[in-house]
């Protein structure tokens, strides 16, 4: 009697089912840094957002302090915003990423990549993701779902915070 009783439910089972194909997987880009190729999801929509800086070339943050990664409708920044930490960029749909160090940020940019405008302490995370933001080209997901900001040999990896 049980087994009649189950008729119904795989009935409803089948029914439920789709004659339709699955949808396709992302088509995958790659992108390389430090040697090493990796595959990324399509480009985000956007990329404006705020954003805890999870790896600079390769390498996982691993500070007893967070780098905050801010990013406007025209700009790049973190702190130390006086040390010309501080981009206007342009972003396309496919991904292709530009920046431009801010004029009004202004200053030399030295050699170790910070620009001489204020009297602090740079840490070396602050310069390596300095040298990184400067030759961004592109921005895509990686598979957990962090936005890989990628060129020159350089990434910046950062979640949403």
């Amino acid at each position: 009697m049980r087994g009649w009783m189950l008729l119904p439910l795989a009935a409803l089972a089948a029914c439920s089912q789709s004659n339709e194909p699955a949808a396709p997987e992302p088509e995958l880009t790659t992108a390389s840094g430090e040697g090493t190729e990796r595959p990324l999801f399509p480009a985000p929509a956007s990329i404006i957002g705020e954003y805890r800086v999870a790896g600079i070339d390769g390498e996982a943050l691993d500070q007893p302090y967070g780098v905050a990664l801010s990013i406007t409708e025209s700009e790049i920044s973190f702190e130390l915003k006086c040390a010309g930490f501080v981009w206007t960029y342009t972003y396309a749909p496919d991904g292709t990423l530009t920046t431009e160090r801010h004029p009004d940020y202004g200053g030399e940019v030295s050699p170790d990549g910070s620009v001489v405008a204020c009297a602090v302490g740079l840490r070396p995370t602050d310069i390596a993701l300095g040298k990184a933001i400067d030759a961004v080209e592109r921005a895509g997901r990686t598979p957990a779902n962090a936005i890989e900001l990628s060129g020159g040999g350089h990434t910046v990896t950062v979640f949403s915070q």
